[in-house]
């Protein structure tokens, strides 16, 4: 069977949306490398463009915004910190809105809503302080970040305002990358450091000179300067190592400043807040030039594993049903890779997540019996206009392990953004599958596949759309 001139019968096979369970496990990629003169990254700017703001859109208006080309911003700031005696909870919330407000309108950047709440464990000693579990903090920005990925763009930006923040990014980082997604964020550590020169505090970096500066520049109205103290603990280098107010080891600060606010000057402000602007805008310009993280394949080898893996004497006892630790997560992942593959039209790689004689079985008794036949069918589906713009969607429910080797998962799947043959938008179509997985070294992989279609999608959908993913032949 010739690949650009499939069968009939192999056409028609190329049911809805060939799910393209993969495995992914890569590394990250992230904070920022070396950078270049002011100067030279002026210079390297493209010409000037405005952004926008996600949440000012429709779904529609978003749906144009959201291209694997795009660049997602991110603004993290803490709603509920302390700031000292002299500025607000809600500080680094409000900055990380400016910052994002000023990078909107020089950079082509779509900015989500800020995230409120993180990793900021110093400060839990102080009321009205909140923080995250570092895991939690960890998830919570990668969950917001696949929710828009899997519409599209690849490279996201974390506007971060704080210091503790930047090891659960990190983290998430990490996990991203492993799907395909590369994050970097703010090194905001590195960019406070950067004003040394014009301080004139001998030390600090917490509602401190050059903090309280910004905020003068920003929203002077928001500075209770007068209020502004003077604060260092004795003996310590790093503040904050550890709130505590009963004596014992750490360092506890009485005003909640870290440094010499009633320096602050609005100038200072001024310098210190274009210096970072522009220094954002360049993290953003390197991200989108950067190369994308390529998901491990290890796991989804395509001719791994059709013999059954070596015994594992030490492997815990386990109940008809259950599955053993990693198991669980490593099926579950094949949902973000299908929708990657199907994102990217790639073909080869959503073909490699099948068994070589693994199928694929479509409501009416049609079966793409093997790997060969699902690549095929997939590449003619992928040249068609009609699903260029199409967003194939998989979400793993119930597993069962059935033996050591063998489960079985039931899943929900969903196909938007396909055209009708008048190049209007087609209905989107939905339901539930089930899928029957092989162990193979390093993971799972797909023996066979059956789904059915939601009626009351069914019945509304033009001839083209009547299998998802399928399109007759051309009559010539």
């Amino acid at each position: 069977m010739r690949l650009a001139r499939p069968s009939v019968r192999s056409k028609r096979r190329a049911l809805a949306g060939a799910l393209v369970l993969g495995l992914v496990s890569a590394p990250g990629a992230q904070a920022p490398g070396p950078r270049t003169t002011p100067a030279a990254r002026e210079s390297s700017f493209p010409p000037a463009v405005s952004g926008v703001q996600l949440d000012d859109l429709t779904w529609a208006a978003a749906e144009q915004r959201l291209k694997p080309e795009s660049v997602v911003v991110l603004p993290l700031g803490a709603a509920a910190q302390e700031h000292g005696m002299h500025l607000k909870l809600g500080n680094d919330l409000i900055m990380a809105r400016y910052l994002t407000r000023r990078l909107v309108d020089v950079a082509d950047v779509t900015a989500l809503p800020p995230l409120p709440y993180h990793y900021f464990p110093a400060f839990n000693e102080y009321p009205g302080s909140t923080s995250l579990a570092l895991n939690t903090a960890r998830d919570l920005t990668a969950d917001v970040v696949r929710s828009v990925a899997r519409h599209g763009p690849r490279r996201f930006y974390v506007l971060n305002t704080g210091y503790s923040s930047a090891q659960a990014l990190a983290a998430a980082a990490k996990l991203l990358a492993v799907e395909g997604i590369l994050l970097h964020y703010t090194d905001w550590r590195s960019r406070i450091d950067a004003t040394r020169g014009i301080q004139q505090q001998p030390g600090g970096n917490h509602a401190d000179e050059i903090e309280t500066s910004m905020m003068l520049y920003i929203d002077p109205a928001l500075v209770n300067l007068p209020g502004a103290q003077r604060d260092y603990s004795p003996g310590v280098t790093t503040p904050f190592q550890l709130t505590r107010r009963d004596g014992g080891r750490g360092t506890y600060s009485p005003t909640g400043a870290w440094g010499d606010p009633s320096l602050a000057t609005r100038e200072k402000g001024r310098v210190t807040v274009e210096t970072i602007v522009s220094a954002i805008r360049t993290d953003i310009e390197d991200l989108r030039r950067a190369s994308l993280p390529t998901p491990s394949t290890s796991v989804a080898a395509p001719d791994a594993g059709a013999s059954r893996p070596a015994a594992r004497p030490q492997e815990p006892s386990r109940t008809s049903g259950d599955c053993f630790p990693g198991d669980d997560r490593i099926i579950r992942a094949i949902g973000p890779a299908f929708q990657l593959a199907w994102t990217n039209q790639d073909a080869v790689n959503l073909s490699m997540l099948w068994f070589p004689g693994g199928d694929m079985a479509h409501p009416d008794g049609l079966v793409e019996s093997t790997r060969e036949i699902i690549l095929q069918n997939r590449l003619h589906l992928f040249r068609q206009p009609e699903y260029k713009y199409s967003r194939h969607y998989l979400t793993i429910g119930t597993i069962r392990c059935i033996t050591l080797d063998v489960a079985v998962a039931d899943a929900k799947w969903e196909l938007r953004g396909v055209l009708d043959p008048k190049g209007q938008p087609a209905p989107p179509a939905e339901g539930l599958c089930t899928l029957v997985l092989k162990r193979r070294d390093g993971g799972w992989g797909i023996e066979a596949w059956r789904y059915n279609v939601k009626p009351s999608t069914q019945s509304t959908q033009p001839t083209i759309l009547k299998k998802p993913g399928f399109l007759p032949p051309v009559i010539r």
